[in-house]
């Protein structure tokens, strides 16, 4: 087993403690070894991502590898109102949350999540569980996606700050909604926030974040 993807210090040296195992020769470092960019991931959850070509058969559409250690409580619950996303269980276990039902899904199996369908997802068992990622229409996802990573990394920026988050669910308005706060609040007051955040310097995605080399400043890079 060989260990990756752990988060790296001021001085580029890894972190104990972060990163996952996998076995050198098995299906996930084959992907990880097909990757057309940097692996991604959130310094203080255990959660990392790395992008895979795109579906030759499918216009539109952007696949990527989730990796997942268990226990992780999955991202806010929240829906799309253009995209749709669809995870093949590769390897473990996970229970997605979909409209208030559980759906239990083991290696094998396919989730697909339709647009409106509010859904989150939790990590079941003891094993690492990695699937396959695919969004059908992910608009302005493909840019929004690296900075919830890139702004837990980044030093120079608060992810936690409230003209952050206005940013971001700005960025996000007219395709992804999360319902821990009612729309009927939310879309007031992002409304209001956004033109505040906008000449503070605040944006719902950088372009830095997009790019391999910030990334390989922050996390171990499989040597696949």
């Amino acid at each position: 087993m060989i260990t990756t993807g752990r988060t790296l210090d001021d001085h580029g040296q890894p972190i104990p403690g972060t990163g996952f195992e996998m076995a050198p020769d098995g299906e996930l470092a084959a992907l990880l070894g097909r990757r057309t960019g940097a692996l991604t991931s959130h310094p203080t959850q255990a959660v990392w991502s790395a992008p895979l070509p795109d579906p030759a058969d499918e216009p539109d559409t952007i696949r990527s590898v989730g990796i997942h250690e268990p226990g992780f409580d999955g991202p806010p619950e929240h829906y799309h109102e253009q995209s749709v996303e669809r995870f093949e269980i590769l390897s473990g276990d996970a229970t997605f949350h979909i409209d208030g039902e559980d759906v239990p899904a083991a290696a094998g199996d396919t989730v697909t999540v339709g647009r409106g369908e509010r859904h989150s997802f939790t990590i079941e068992g003891d094993d690492l569980c990695y699937m396959l990622v695919d969004i059908r229409s992910p608009g302005r996802l493909r840019y929004v996606l690296p900075a919830l990573g890139g702004l837990a990394h980044d030093d120079h920026r608060d992810a936690g700050n409230p003209l952050q988050q206005a940013a971001i669910a700005q960025r996000l308005a007219g395709n992804t909604v999360f319902t821990e706060i009612d729309e009927s609040i939310a879309r007031p007051l992002r409304a209001g926030l956004a033109p505040l955040a906008r000449l503070r310097g605040y944006r719902g995605a950088y372009a830095k974040y997009t790019q391999d080399a910030f990334w390989e400043r922050h996390v171990e890079q499989p040597d696949l």
